[in-house]
């Protein structure tokens, strides 16, 4: 851009002085002016396309690059021919960790059963590996040492498209998409009818929020869900886990954005919503996982503690003592 900016001024330069001098005439200074510009101009649309290539050669190595990546996690041979999941969850000496090899382990020997319909609590302090021991049961993380087993067979031996299929999972951070709130909630289920989505955010407890938005179900939120507050962030993400209808629901810390009341209310319309259904809740507050079928506590990565909230309140143990701080705040 410099070179064809610089000949226009060096021809206004001498152009101009060679009128003024009268060794030109004007209407001939700007013919050659104008067929200068006519010159200019492609050449400088040649140069920005030249670089409008290049950048796009640069991000289409960069997107084949990640198109040609091959999943670490997929169907390995031998999988299973099933057509649907019942529910029932069963770890045996469970190892998981993180890095090469899985050296850094966050989950050391775990073992647990859900039957379908039951619920499991999962509690315990930051980094115990809550997130982890349920991140393994979509496959999101591959098991390491022992057995995960989904209706009797290796987690590892399910397709995974019906894994993920009939698993929903609602993490502590949801992610919304810049559309309609209703488009948000039936992301799972394009075909779902606005009485289904009307229910799953009735059973969110997010029902009354939505309406009172301008254009209710209608309602843009912008990129990740800005517009809303974090507690409506994972409620909405909670109505369209629920608008799936999965054999096996994860909530992980998806309560965590909501006051107590709010939590109680979500918990009390949840209770029909898991009926059939098995359903893992993890949770830093005891008053989250108290009605569940069992609990598990977790410190470093073992379940040091296991049972009802009445059996573990009357062991006097963890599980006990964080009741007995959470009673008092």
């Amino acid at each position: 851009m410099a070179l064809p900016a610089a000949s226009l001024v060096l021809l206004t330069w001498f152009g101009g002085r060679a009128v003024i001098e009268g060794r030109m005439d004007i209407p001939d200074f700007l013919t050659f002016y104008l067929i200068m510009l006519q010159m200019t101009f492609p050449t400088l649309m040649l140069g920005y396309l030249v670089a409008i290539t290049q950048r796009g050669l640069a991000a289409f190595g960069r997107i084949t690059e990640v198109l040609d990546t091959v999943p670490s996690i997929r169907d390995r041979e031998g999988v299973e021919a099933m057509s649907e999941l019942r529910g029932e969850v069963e770890a045996q000496s469970l190892t998981l960790g993180y890095g090469p090899e899985a050296r850094s382990v966050a989950v050391d020997g775990v073992s647990f059963r859900a039957t379908p319909g039951q619920t499991i609590g999962i509690v315990g302090s930051v980094g115990s590996g809550k997130s982890t021991l349920v991140s393994a049961i979509p496959r999101l993380l591959e098991v390491g040492e022992g057995e995960l087993l989904l209706d009797g067979v290796d987690v590892n031996r399910v397709p995974l498209s019906l894994l993920r299929r009939s698993i929903s999972m609602v993490p502590q951070e949801s992610f919304l998409f810049s559309t309609s709130i209703a488009e948000n909630i039936a992301f799972g289920r394009p075909d779902a009818t606005r009485e289904e989505i009307e229910e799953a955010a009735r059973c969110a407890d997010v029902l009354g929020d939505i309406e009172a938005l301008p254009h209710g179900f209608d309602t843009v939120v912008g990129e990740r869900g800005v517009t809303l507050s974090g507690g409506q962030r994972q409620r909405v993400a909670l109505a369209r886990a629920l608008l799936l209808r999965p054999a096996i629901l994860i909530l992980d810390d998806a309560l965590s954005s909501v006051d107590a009341v709010t939590e109680e209310e979500i918990l009390g319309q949840l209770r029909g919503a898991r009926r059939g259904r098995t359903s893992f809740i993890v949770a830093h507050r005891i008053s989250a996982v108290r009605d569940a079928d069992r609990i598990l506590v977790l410190e470093r990565g073992k379940v040091v503690e296991s049972g009802s909230h009445d059996a573990l309140v009357r062991a006097d143990g963890i599980y006990a003592r964080l009741a007995r701080r959470e009673q008092l705040e």
